[in-house]
């Protein structure tokens, strides 16, 4: 297969709905020896752009090793969510390996002020925000995954994992930490996995929420990526990334942007465990969670309830 992203001119003129033309016309760039246009789009996040840290927790991995970074991936004004994964499964006083929690965010779409005030108030309080100059929408969810690479690259590369997760997740990490990754064994290396995708498709309907029109991603099927609710990865992976999305087309399903990061690096995604990983919601039972990874689709109230249970039980013989 030739050059996933796209074979474009050098000067394309695009029209958006409400009339607005947009016109490109740059130096194409190169990775691999495969040659990429510049471009825009109403629906292609800009990228490489010099976003700047709004909030930042620089000196988090100061005089530290952290075992794994929770990435956590958070609407900014969604203070619910960091509370009870703070005191859930994001505390990070329950393991017994260094654990490093940071939330990742965008400037607000609702009240901005007065989240943006909140938002500088929690950081100081907790020290565990993240917030770069991009609007805080779906849309830009490959913006705040690059952020979060971007931080690790230049504040944390002493950590030896990433995990990043949505805000919406059950996370095992005693079983991810000591059944999957072993702390007494070497780092992997070039170590990439989650609930794989291997044959998707790109959405073309207009009104789907995975819209990707042909102008973004000409091609009929994605290389194999990991479902966007939760992935893991070794920190050489990090700069990795990051630099080649400095080269490439950034697409707005962040989940298959890092697939096609990894198609370009020629880097393989690693099996998961079987069955450990799942991006939908399983009914709670404690003997059946004390042996997964992750579970979609529990958060808030929800996740405070399986959490005092699965905590205080998980020592229980099944």
């Amino acid at each position: 297969m030739e050059g996933l992203l796209l074979e474009l001119c050098e000067s394309t003129t695009y029209e958006r709905g409400d009339g607005v033309k947009i016109i490109t016309k740059e130096k194409p760039k190169h990775v691999n020896n495969l040659t990429y246009p510049a471009f825009q789009h109403p629906l292609a996040p800009p990228y490489p752009y010099p976003y700047k840290f709004l909030i930042n927790q620089p000196d988090k991995c100061k005089n530290r090793k952290p075992f794994i970074v929770l990435a956590v991936l958070v609407e900014s004004q969604d203070w619910e969510s960091r509370h009870t994964i703070r005191e859930t499964w994001g505390n990070e006083r329950l393991y017994d390996v260094n654990v490093v929690r940071m939330f990742l965010v965008g400037l607000p779409v609702r009240i901005p002020d007065r989240t943006q005030q909140l938002l500088v108030e929690e950081s100081k309080a907790f020290g565990d925000i993240i917030q770069q100059d991009f609007m805080d929408t779906y849309y830009n969810l490959t913006l705040k995954t690059l952020m979060a690479m971007e931080w690790v690259t230049k504040f944390c590369l002493s950590a030896s994992y990433v995990m990043k997760i949505d805000s919406d997740m059950f996370l095992n990490v005693d079983y991810l930490v000591h059944k999957v990754l072993h702390p007494d064994l070497p780092v992997h290396q070039n170590y990439f996995t989650g609930y794989i995708f291997g044959r998707a498709r790109p959405r073309r309907d207009p009104a789907s929420k995975w819209y990707v029109p042909k102008e973004v991603y000409p091609h009929d099927k994605y290389p194999p990526y990991c479902a966007g609710p939760g992935y893991l990865f070794s920190t050489d992976m990090e700069k990795k990334i990051y630099d080649v999305a400095q080269e490439i087309r950034v697409i707005p399903m962040e989940d298959v942007f890092m697939g096609i990061c990894l198609y370009e690096l020629h880097i393989p995604l690693t099996k998961p465990p079987p069955r450990k990983c799942n991006y939908q919601k399983i009914n709670y039972d404690l003997c059946k969670f004390k042996n997964l990874v992750t579970v979609h689709h529990y958060e808030k109230q929800e996740l405070r309830t399986v959490w005092a249970d699965f905590w205080t039980k998980k020592s229980q013989q099944c």
